[in-house]
């Protein structure tokens, strides 16, 4: 008999080919937080037995769902600057209220919104963290992705110039890109072999970033095979930007600098043109569709349908609680596949298996991970979730992947296991006081927004 760390039995698991699952006695074999072997229960009992065996209880299987952007310190910014134009939504939210920002209020707004997170069945979350006020503030959301169990991937941002559009001072995050990549390789050293926490680099925008600076980034990434994310072409800003200040389109210049030539991950890339398409699909750049975000800002859609067709992968990112509110991945697949519909004015335009490609293999593909997540399958990480289907919003189901997104929601989330382990079952949190976080994270949000609001 093999001794194993758990098992999962009495599970169901989907069968793409018709839409359909498999009866409900299968099991999976989890060992040293892998999964280790997929089958019949019966007769995997007779072989494997673990001191931790959690019953499915007929309940579905699915892969974690992969969240490629957010920015978890904007969760004390959640119902800021509503119906506002960009610019102004970005000063009454994230430039009133970032700078005065310590290290407890970036711990709890970033447990704040992993729990959220875990909650809508995301395993994986990539955290575009940008709110580098004083040093050593990533170090708080790593300790969060710590301490609630969650896969986290830490996008260092970085902002090396010395005005923004529309602001007269100097970023509150501004450091050269020197200091900032010295930083991350202080953050690696720290969390090297880590199971759940690796990097990434977030240069913030073209306008962000120098020319020099951007430079060094591309250089630090080819040179540590690291991902590279960058808000991209979200307004014609960029390009206007762009051309005035290079001469060239905005995906041009990156193509220039070397940062095309990186593992690229473009965030949002709504306004893109045939020329932009065609380098994307050049030199392998993936997408993080972002559309609730972008239809609470109005900035428009993406044309994800264009993309796919041309072999481009695509994740789904909730973007920051200061745009979008929500961190739920559940709403973004509704979402995102229903404004492709409108937009193409079809309604076969991006199906929810698509969209749930999107939030899982594909996910996984646009951050290197796809030999580690994205998929159930023997040797992959066992990143899980359980979901219940006996729920009056998914109740008849006979599509389990249209009912999940069409009209699915954090509900039916029943279960999420993490490398194996059982970070949130049946509503309560296994590895954090969910009530101790909410009731501190209200009382620090709320002294964080006077204060701000006297310094303004």
């Amino acid at each position: 008999m093999n001794k194993v760390d758990l098992i999962i039995e009495n599970a169901k698991i989907l069968d793409k080919s018709n839409s359909n699952c498999s009866s409900p006695n299968v099991s999976l074999v989890i060992d040293s937080g892998k999964i280790l072997i997929i089958g019949d229960q019966n007769t995997l009992r007779t072989n494997y037995e673990s001191n931790q065996v959690w019953n499915a209880d007929g309940k579905l299987l699915l892969p974690g769902f992969i969240n490629t952007h957010c920015h978890l310190f904007q969760t004390f910014m959640r119902g800021l600057g509503k119906d506002l134009p960009f610019i102004q939504w970005m000063t009454n939210s994230v430039r009133l209220m970032m700078p005065n920002m310590d290290e407890e209020s970036i711990y709890l707004a970033a447990m704040v919104g992993c729990m959220e997170s875990i909650r809508s069945g995301v395993t994986t979350l990539v955290d575009f963290m940008y709110a580098h006020v004083k040093p050593r503030y990533a170090d708080h959301v790593l300790q969060a992705f710590d301490d609630c169990g969650i896969r986290g991937v830490l996008a260092r941002g970085m902002t090396d110039v010395d005005r923004l559009p529309g602001s007269d001072a100097r970023p509150s995050s501004h450091a050269t890109a020197e200091q900032s990549l010295a930083e991350v390789d202080r953050s690696r050293s720290m969390y090297t072999g880590h199971p759940r926490i690796s990097f990434a680099l977030a240069p913030s925008v073209i306008w962000g970033m120098t020319y020099d600076g951007l430079k060094e980034i591309a250089e630090y990434a080819v040179k540590n095979k690291m991902l590279v994310s960058m808000h991209i072409l979200e307004t014609v800003d960029d390009d206007h930007y762009s051309l005035e200040k290079y001469g060239k389109s905005t995906l041009r210049t990156l193509e220039e600098i070397g940062i095309l030539a990186t593992d690229f991950l473009g965030v949002h890339a709504i306004r893109l043109s045939e020329d932009d398409i065609n380098l994307f699909k050049q030199y392998n750049s993936r997408i993080s569709y972002n559309p609730l975000a972008n239809m609470i800002l109005g900035s428009g859609v993406a044309p994800i349908v264009k993309l796919s067709k041309q072999g481009i992968p695509i994740s789904l990112g909730t973007d920051g609680a200061a745009s979008n509110d929500s961190q739920s991945l559940i709403e973004v697949m509704k979402t995102g596949a229903l404004l492709q519909k409108v937009h193409n004015q079809d309604s076969a335009a991006l199906s929810a298996w698509e969209i749930f490609s999107m939030a899982t293999e594909q996910g996984a593909s646009c951050i290197n991970m796809e030999d580690k997540i994205g998929s159930l399958r023997e040797g992959k990480q066992a990143d899980i979730l359980a979901i219940d289907f006996q729920k009056s919003n998914t109740t008849p189901c006979y599509d389990p992947i249209a009912s999940l997104v069409y009209s699915g929601n954090s509900e039916n989330i029943a279960a999420v296991f993490v490398e194996g382990e059982l970070i949130f079952d049946q509503g309560k949190f296994t590895k954090v006081n969910e009530t101790d976080i909410l009731i501190r994270a209200q009382q620090k949000a709320s002294e964080l927004f006077h204060s701000s609001m006297k310094n303004r």
